[in-house]
């Protein structure tokens, strides 16, 4: 490629020659004045047909009125930028060597020490011509800067070059002194108002101060101020607590509950750039005499972190270096619950004189928490070690109220007891307590459980076992003691007092042996017969009169006998298979029929005791007659069940006690003086 442009040069030098002379024209602008350091737009116009391409350009400024220049008495001024106005492209090489209007920038030189006239003229080297002079006046620059920064300090949080001021306070920054004038600057905007030689700065920014001397404005590097606000936030440190509670947390406040049994760690921030630091100051709100709500200092409390179990709202204080800039947190607010006060008491039930922890098998004592939460915010657990030996607490299933009531249902042996209650943060465990399992006595009776016995007998019976007292009790009558005589029919309890009142209970039956001799229906005979007896009702038999009397065999149930007077009662003793008598009787009257009888037949043989007035009573009078005579009444089995000495009146159906008798046959003998003078069947019939 470096043929081509060998070649284009070489047309450009033909053109050139072809075309006559170049020129170089520069623009002198009317009333053209520059400031040392600012930068001149020079309207140079290239005649055709250029320049060559080895050309090169001065520009030349010297002081005074100047006609010629030379190299070495001027200032030769860099050319820092051309622009072509016709024809393009711009920015290139061709923007020197093509004709045309161009732009070139140069820059007045900051070595001129004193406000002068100058002429300036450019010069090229190929071909080598020079352009006409321009004038201007260069008038020298102020030094503008900004000297000093009263109050922020150094900032070392941003890592950047820049000055720090705390977030409420202000800067003063200063300008060079002695120029005409001043205008700050922030962020290359005019402040309104901003002409002095100092600034208060109360906000972030980049500030500048464009100083004037002359006609020459110079704006001073920027200075960099940034408010720092320290940011404060409270962190809680968990690290070891188990029953801290998140009530709540945003950007205002945390809420934290927690037992008494803890404390809880709040933590400060940490200055986060090197070279910096931070103080601390915990605080707590108080309430004064007037009701006003103020934050008092923590005596002692200026370390990073701050330990408590106290409740209240907590801040922190904080002042950050460089600039000791203030900050105070958001609050924290401490919920510190107490420790349940209470224990296990042992409730005595009404019927007890006094709360034992000795239970007997199926009795039961009552345990309960001697305090409850005013707020119905405790919850309860109880915890039970059965077996006493394996040292394993258990939740007892249920046990979620404050008492339970503890028997062999719940368990089956001696246990301990003990209560945990929950106050929302707090868990407390009560002191335990030992539930004893009195086991009962032992109790058996003596010989059996059940014995028989002939009426009238009795058994020695007793009991056997541990106990340490024994009361027995039936139907008829009760015995304290190990043994004693029993006759009566019926069941037998036997209580057995071991340990702690703790009974057991045996029980023995006693059955009745009943024994129904029968010696057969009266019988009513000459004098001289011989009386047939049939007894009944056993095995073995004995038969016996109430006066002297003959018998065929008296062991014979079938026995033969004769009379020796005109009444005589026969009883008969009967055994039955086990072993038990029984006796029965039967009346034999001797009857001569040339005895003169009294007329009968108006004697009654049914009676209808229901108070109609009709057949109430047995009227026996029309026998009776004026005789002292007794008046017998037998049941069926030849029972008395009535008996009316020196018969007066009728009998209406009642027994000895005065009570109705069923409705039946019943038989009746009347003795008179000591004689049977009859004897008969009644029927009474109520309904």
């Amino acid at each position: 490629m470096a043929w081509i442009r060998r070649l284009t040069l070489a047309t450009l030098l033909l053109l050139s020659a072809s075309l006559g002379a170049q020129t170089l024209d520069l623009v002198q602008a009317p009333n053209l004045s520059k400031c040392t350091g600012d930068s001149l737009r020079l309207t140079l116009t290239i005649g055709a047909p250029g320049m060559s391409a080895a050309n090169d350009f001065f520009v030349l400024l010297a002081p005074g009125m100047k006609a010629a220049f030379t190299q070495a008495a001027s200032d030769t001024l860099d050319i820092v930028k051309w622009q072509s106005i016709t024809p393009a492209p711009t920015g290139t090489i061709a923007d020197t060597i093509s004709a045309g209007v161009k732009y070139a920038w140069v820059l007045i030189p900051t070595t001129i020490t004193a406000n002068n006239f100058y002429g300036l003229s450019m010069k090229s080297t190929s071909p080598s011509l020079w352009s006409d002079t321009i004038q201007m006046t260069v008038n020298v620059a102020p030094e503008v800067s900004i000297d000093s920064i009263i109050g922020g300090f150094e900032n070392l949080y941003s890592g950047a070059p820049d000055w720090g001021m705390c977030e409420g306070d202000t800067v003063i920054l200063y300008a060079s002194k002695g120029l005409d004038g001043y205008q700050w600057t922030n962020g290359g905007s005019a402040i309104s108002g901003a002409t002095a030689d100092s600034l208060l700065v109360y906000a972030s920014g980049d500030y500048a101060v464009i100083g004037s001397s002359g006609n020459c404005d110079v704006m001073s590097a920027d200075t960099t101020i940034n408010v720092f606000a320290p940011q404060t936030v409270i962190t809680h440190i968990p690290t070891g607590m188990f029953t801290l509670n998140v009530l709540d947390k945003d950007s205002q406040i945390d809420s934290l509950a927690f037992c008494e049994t803890e404390s809880i760690v709040l933590r400060g921030p940490v200055s986060f750039a090197s070279g910096t630091s931070v103080t601390y100051q915990w605080v707590k709100d108080s309430i004064d005499q007037f009701g006003q709500k103020l934050k008092v200092a923590i005596s002692g409390a200026t370390n990073r972190d701050y330990t408590t179990n106290q409740s209240g709202l907590y801040s922190l204080v904080t002042a950050w270096f460089p600039g000791g800039c203030p900050d105070t947190s958001y609050a924290v607010e401490l919920f510190v619950d107490t420790v349940p006060d209470t224990f296990i008491e042992n409730i005595m039930w009404t019927w007890q004189s006094a709360a034992s922890l000795d239970i007997c098998p199926g009795d039961s004592t009552l345990l309960r928490s001697n305090a409850t939460s005013f707020t119905n915010d405790w919850t309860y657990q109880w915890e039970v070690m059965y077996p006493i030996s394996t040292g394993t607490w258990q939740a007892i299933p249920g046990g979620d109220q404050e008492e339970i009531v503890v028997d062999t249902a719940l368990m089956p042996g001696s246990a301990q007891y003990r209560l945990v209650i929950n106050s929302e943060n707090c868990d407390f465990t009560t002191a335990p307590l030992q539930v004893n399992l009195i086991p009962l006595p032992t109790v058996n009776v003596a010989p059996k459980d059940s014995l028989a016995l002939c009426a009238g007998d009795s058994v020695l019976i007793g009991a056997t076992g541990n106990g340490l007292a024994y009361q027995w009790t039936w139907a008829t009558g009760s015995y304290s003691g190990v043994s004693f005589y029993a006759k009566d029919p019926g069941t037998y309890v036997v209580e057995a007092t071991g340990p702690n009142n703790c009974t057991s209970y045996d029980t023995l039956k006693i059955t009745q042996i009943v024994v129904t001799p029968n010696a057969g229906p009266d019988q009513v005979v000459m004098p001289g017969d011989v009386v047939q007896l049939n007894a009944t009702g056993g095995l073995q038999y004995y038969w016996y009169a109430d006066k002297p009397a003959y018998f065929s065999d008296p062991y014979n149930p079938n026995a033969q006998t004769r009379p020796t007077s005109d009444t005589t009662w026969y009883f008969v003793e009967v055994r039955s298979a086990l072993g038990c008598w029984g006796i029965d009787s039967m009346m034999v009257v001797q009857f001569d029929p040339s005895t003169l009888l009294p007329n009968l037949t108006n004697v009654m043989n049914v009676i209808t005791p229901n108070g109609d007035g009709f057949n109430d009573v047995f009227d026996m009078s029309e026998v009776v007659q004026s005789d002292s005579c007794d008046l017998v009444i037998l049941d069926r089995w030849g029972s008395k069940v009535y008996e009316e000495v020196r018969y007066i009146s009728g009998w209406d159906g009642r027994n000895a006690g005065g009570d109705p008798l069923p409705d039946g046959t019943y038989y009746y003998l009347l003795l008179c003086n000591g004689e049977p003078r009859y004897r008969g069947a009644i029927t009474v019939i109520r309904n």
